[in-house]
């Protein structure tokens, strides 16, 4: 009789977990990705083939997918299938310990990670850090996209085997910056107008979409960098003498022409030759063609010459034509541009032009033709392929847009008298090391009367400065202007020019002192004079005290007009040693572009032997702008900033962090979030859409064996076995985002078995009711 009462307790017990489980599952029945548990009974053991009663041998959860509902929330997902999302409770010691759940109901922390409703960090993979490499700036201070970066580009994503990349480029408005280039500065150097450089940019963003998809298409195509086209063309020169002679060229079958520019004799740019007013109108044509010629969208076009650098002409058949040795270099020096050279450059990479009937006429109808360069001296157009392509898009976009910085000295900047002497300091922003390089010392510039003198201190020599020039910058004479070019569109740098200290003596010749020759004096708003002024003893016998630095100062005067009237104001405004007001004996003059001082004698002024043998004006030392209007960007005068990250999918699983001003991609932190069906999540910011990690999907060989702690969450147990994640979620459960999985209680079947369960409760009861009744009858018989 006891074996059939604990039987029956036994039974009890069973039911009444049973009760227990079926109640849980009935409270969580609107969990989010809750999963059902069921009791699994067994009997006990037997003596002498009768069963001991029965027990709960396990209670598992039943991982089978539920339905999904829709909720519009971007940070909702819900698996559609097998498989659990990792959560880890990172702690401020550093600890941390990682769950599973199937409760998709996430959200953005308070410190920009993806978080459960319980604070813990949903775990994936990673964005990699954004690195040098990973950012194109235009701008060496910018590295993240800002508000000033108004214009997108373009944006996409790009799908590799085992990593993501999305490539994101914007640009400035650079409507009220672009200006057209300074004509008396690059006539015949590619020269390019505001309207152009708008247009030339237009193209290359479409060069670069292109580029970009056509890399998003075949991410696994071998690499090739795009060449963009270089041709020359020759004029003979025969034909174009005189008025409404003019030159033409085609290209791709549309013809550019200019007519004769009539100039008048003068000397060559060298000073050793008198030129013809038919070679200074030559001159002028040929550059006009190439200035003409820049003036259509992508292209650029210069006055070359093939002859060496260095004075070596080409002799007999090679003058006037094409050879394979060829080597070409841009000048626009007059013996230079008078070859009739020019070559255009293709501003797109990649992209081929045909160049055709260049030609002469003078009127006749009857055109005398040049030639087009054929030989493999010219540089042919090569198509990109794959991230090639697409760097040498970026690369002549980013040129477009903002362009190599140019520092520009004009003669108005420069008194190259051949007595001035001059100081250059630079200092350069280098990408690779993430600093300005300071070139230290300066670099001296010896007095000279022309540029090349000028370029040659730059970039001849060992010192460090020298060598950090040549590093950076490249020197150029363009007619007859000093512009210094940075080698880079990403190099930013600054130019300090310091003119030295200089006294000029202009001796007596008659009755005047000429300030001209090695003794010129520049005026330029930017250099300050003082004046010294012997006394001098006038026709009546009172003196006039000498005039120093002290009262004679001249400051800035903006041209020679300003600097003579100045200097009669010094004149004027002296007084005798009596005190009464006098004048000066002298008066100031601009004669031929130079400062003349004559001497004034007579009543009021002094006998002619009472002058000084010679005047002296000192420059005062100090530095000296470039010229702002033809100083600045080669492009358009915008920013470009091209930002790439990447996903790693082999990578350590990890937090998600969704803030992109913490990423390092924006100074805005919020955008738009999305998740696709693979987990990988895209914020999305001004039309820009980043890939910032991708949340994985862990499967495990026995999810039954998972241990449930609660709060939706389980854990891994020996019986579990470890997660495993396949690269991109492949053979994974798909993520429904904006979704959330409903819990996988069924409140009809859990009501069902509850009235099973209470049954089966209440027949235990009665059996041992029913053993105890018959222990009673058998203590009653004993007694």
């Amino acid at each position: 009789m006891i074996g059939a009462l604990w039987t029956g307790i036994s039974g009890l017990s069973a039911q009444q977990k049973a009760l227990d489980n079926e109640s849980h599952n009935i409270a969580n029945v609107n969990t989010i990705g809750y999963k059902a548990s069921r009791i699994s009974f067994a009997d006990q053991m037997y003596q002498d083939k009768i069963g001991k009663g029965a027990k709960v041998q396990d209670a598992e959860k039943i991982y089978t997918p539920s339905g999904t509902k829709s909720t519009g929330v971007a940070y909702d997902m819900a698996l559609k299938d097998h498989g659990f999302f990792a959560v880890s409770n990172k702690t401020s010691t550093g600890t941390s310990e990682t769950y599973y759940t199937r409760a998709g109901n996430f959200r953005m922390g308070d410190n920009g990670t993806l978080q459960d409703a319980g604070g813990n960090e949903v775990q994936g993979w990673a964005m990699s850090p954004i690195t040098a490499d990973d950012i194109v700036s235009t701008n060496a201070n910018v590295n993240v996209f800002t508000n000033d970066y108004s214009n997108l580009i373009a944006t996409d994503i790009i799908k590799h085997g085992t990593y993501i990349e999305s490539y994101s480029a914007k640009m400035t408005d650079f409507d009220q910056v672009n200006k057209g280039d300074d004509v008396s500065v690059y006539s015949g150097y590619g020269i390019k107008s505001k309207a152009s450089k708008e247009n030339d940019v237009k193209e290359l963003v479409k060069n670069y979409k292109d580029a970009l998809s056509n890399y998003n298409k075949s991410p696994g195509a071998s690499s090739q960098e795009a060449v963009a086209q270089v041709s020359q063309i020759n004029f003979l020169g025969t034909e174009i003498t005189k008025e409404k002679s003019k030159l033409t060229v085609y290209i791709d079958g549309s013809p550019i022409s200019v007519e004769y520019q009539v100039r008048a004799a003068r000397k060559s740019d060298d000073g050793t030759t008198d030129l013809t007013s038919i070679e200074a109108s030559q001159i002028a044509t040929y550059k006009a063609l190439a200035d003409e010629i820049s003036k259509h969208t992508g292209y650029r076009a210069y006055t070359i010459t093939d002859e060496n650098i260095d004075g070596k002409t080409e002799t007999g058949s090679a003058i006037d034509s094409f050879e394979s040795f060829d080597t070409f270099t841009k000048s626009t020096k007059d013996k230079d541009v008078l070859r009739g050279m020019i070559q255009i450059e293709g501003m797109i990479p990649g992209k081929e032009f045909k160049v055709t009937d260049p030609s002469e006429d003078s009127g006749s109808g009857s055109p005398v033709f040049g030639s087009v360069n054929g030989t493999t001296s010219r540089t042919v157009a090569k198509e990109g392929i794959g991230l090639g392509g697409l760097v040498s898009a970026r690369d002549a976009l980013a040129r477009a847009i903002s362009g190599n910085q140019r520092d520009v000295y004009t003669m108005n900047e420069l008194n190259l008298n051949g007595k001035d002497s001059y100081s250059f300091k630079f200092s350069a922003y280098d990408k690779d090391l993430g600093k300005t390089i300071n070139f230290g010392s300066s670099i001296n510039v010896s007095p000279t009367t022309n540029v090349d003198t000028i370029i040659s201190n730059l970039t001849s020599g060992t010192s460090p400065a020298v060598e950090n020039f040549n590093k950076y910058f490249t020197a150029l004479n363009i007619n007859g202007n000093l512009v210094i070019e940075a080698k880079e569109y990403d190099i930013e740098f600054s130019s300090e020019l310091f003119a030295d200290s200089q006294t000029y003596v202009a001796s007596a010749s008659g009755s005047s002192y000429n300030f001209s020759g090695q003794n010129a004096i520049l005026a330029n708003s930017q250099t300050s004079y003082t004046i010294e002024i012997p006394q001098i003893t006038l026709s009546n016998g009172q003196t006039i005290p000498a005039i120093t630095a002290s009262g004679g100062t001249i400051n800035s005067p903006a041209d020679l007009d300003i600097f003579k009237g100045k200097l009669n104001d010094i004149f004027a405004n002296q007084k005798t040693t009596g005190g009464a007001p006098a004048k000066m004996p002298y008066k100031a003059d601009i004669i031929n572009g130079n400062l003349v001082i004559t001497r004034v004698t007579g009543a009021s002024g002094a006998p002619a032997a009472n002058f000084p043998a010679s005047l002296t004006i000192n420059k005062i030392a100090g530095g000296i702008d470039k010229n702002a209007v033809a100083s600045g960007r080669k492009g358009a005068g915008g920013e470009f900033l091209e930002i790439k990250t990447t996903l790693d999918q082999t990578s350590a699983q990890n937090s998600l962090q969704l803030r992109l001003d913490t990423l390092n991609i924006s100074d805005s932190p919020f955008g738009d979030f999305s998740v696709d069906k693979t987990g990988l999540i895209t914020m999305q910011q001004d039309g820009a859409k980043f890939i910032i990690g991708q949340v994985s999907v862990a499967l495990f060989n026995n999810e039954r064996g998972l241990l449930a702690v609660g709060d939706n969450l389980l854990k891994k147990t020996t019986e579990s076995g470890e997660p495993t994640y396949n690269i991109n979620n492949d053979r994974t459960s798909e993520i429904a985002g904006g979704n959330l999985e409903l819990s996988g209680a069924n409140l009809s079947e859990s009501l069902v078995n509850l009235m099973v369960f209470q049954r089966a409760f209440e027949a235990n009861a009665k059996s041992i009711t029913t053993a105890d009744a018959l222990l009673t009858t058998l203590i009653q018989l004993k007694r």
